[in-house]
């Protein structure tokens, strides 16, 4: 048997290169010596990866978080059937990028949509934004997110307009209510959403289709982002509740496009952690 000492305690163990491994004491000046070699090491790599990014070698990846207070909220309009033909074209997306009908929860059936998605950020991106949204193929028919009008509280960027002013985007809990207002009088859109009590409603899965679109999110120029998320997107605890239950003002050009009552008003109760690669096709268009 071996016997190893410590500051606590006495530890036995048997006398097997593994277990010796196990019970190796570590001495103030072990613990010293792994954290100028954590940090010189990691640090060297993290350098050596920004190299990298700038010659064009590696990818950015870095963190996005949408926040859980107030929660992140899809308003989810059906497009008029009237404007779904050539509505890429007459938004002047490149060409092939036309809206797709897509599933928004497991009990629906496809249709072609158009949602607006407020949230608060933090990471790459901070403050509230509000970003609608059609949902166009890819190369590969996969039904994806386009961001077809993006705006935020806080100066940011997009691979369209590269630095997005910042401009009135409001969006705000109090108790069981949620108040929301994007854009200013002539052309705004405001809307109040009352949450069930105590945040008890209607949970439904949403369709797989609507998870995985946000795997690349597509801009009005064709660049997209690729994203990768954690259980809060992909197993989402949501509400889904009627649309006829918000009291809304639609006064954007958007609300010509679209049904005047959302098909869905889809809730996320919880934060939705993401690793976003930003304009992540830049260098294949």
């Amino acid at each position: 048997m071996l016997t190893v000492f410590t500051k606590q305690r006495k530890v036995t163990a048997t006398t097997t290169p593994e277990a010796a491994a196990l019970v190796a004491p570590l001495s103030g000046i072990g613990r010293l010596g792994r954290k100028l070699l954590k940090r010189f090491l990691y640090g060297q790599m993290a350098l050596m990866q920004g190299v990298l990014i700038a010659i064009g070698r590696e990818k950015p990846y870095v963190r996005f978080t949408v926040e859980a207070d107030p929660p992140s909220i899809y308003w989810v309009f059906r497009l008029k059937a009237e404007v779904v033909a050539g509505l890429g074209q007459r938004l002047g997306l490149p060409a092939g990028f036309e809206s797709t009908p897509i599933r928004c929860t497991v009990d629906d059936e496809p249709a072609h949509l158009l949602t607006l998605n407020v949230y608060r950020v933090s990471g790459i991106a901070k403050g509230i934004r509000a970003e609608w949204s059609m949902y166009v193929a890819d190369a590969q028919g996969e039904p994806r997110y386009m961001v077809v009008d993006a705006r935020s509280s806080k100066g940011s960027m997009d691979p369209v307009a590269v630095v997005t002013r910042s401009s009135r985007v409001e969006h705000v809990r109090d108790g069981d209510v949620v108040t929301t207002t994007v854009g200013e009088p002539g052309c705004r859109f405001t809307a109040t959403v009352n949450l069930p009590n105590p945040d008890a409603g209607t949970t439904i899965a949403p369709a797989p289709e609507f998870v995985t679109a946000n795997d690349y999110i597509y801009w009005g120029n064709g660049i997209c982002d690729r994203t990768f998320y954690d259980k809060g997107m992909a197993y989402p605890n949501q509400l889904v509740l009627p649309g006829a239950g918000a009291v809304l003002n639609d006064e954007t050009p958007w609300a010509q496009l679209v049904d005047p009552v959302p098909a869905h008003i889809v809730v996320f109760r919880d934060a939705i952690e993401l690793v976003v690669s930003p304009w992540e096709n830049l260098d294949r268009l």
